[in-house]
């Protein structure tokens, strides 16, 4: 079983977390591959306005994009860490899950309007935080599935 997280940004500021996690879902069967998503394409759009920015987020992420995915967005729906498991433990039955992090600007609305979309708090953060707490709710969620002590009820 794979899950895979695909991120807008140039480098991994927090690397021993995100290490951390992988390492730990392994422990579950589940392999956890991040794609850190940066070309010259999305630096000079940042240059420009939000809209150009996310039309470049879009045509970075569209090759990778498919039935398995699902955005991360603001505006998304809320789940606690019950019904995120029941999301995370559908897609794995399938063998593969994808979860996008848009940058800055967050996602094209013809991106948003063909994916599920999933937020993670009333709250913002920058991509680097909602990665890890993306990753803490996968492990979480692992752990409520294979019901392993560390999700308490």
């Amino acid at each position: 079983m794979k899950i895979h997280i695909y991120t807008i940004h140039k480098n991994e500021k927090l690397l021993e977390l995100v290490n951390y996690y992988t390492k730990a879902c392994k422990g579950f069967g589940v392999e956890l591959i991040i794609h850190n998503l940066f070309n010259k394409q999305i630096q000079d759009a940042h240059k420009q306005d939000s809209n150009i920015a996310k039309q470049g987020y879009s045509k970075v992420f569209e090759k990778y994009l498919d039935t398995h995915s699902i955005l991360l967005d603001s505006n998304g729906k809320l789940y606690d860490s019950m019904q995120f498991s029941k999301i995370v433990d559908k897609y794995l039955c399938n063998g593969l899950l994808k979860f996008f992090i848009a940058g800055a600007y967050g996602f094209d609305d013809d991106l948003l309007k063909k994916y599920p979309k999933i937020s993670l708090s009333n709250l913002t953060f920058s991509h680097e935080i909602a990665k890890i707490v993306l990753l803490e709710q996968i492990y979480r969620s692992l752990s409520i599935i294979k019901k392993h002590p560390y999700h308490k009820n």
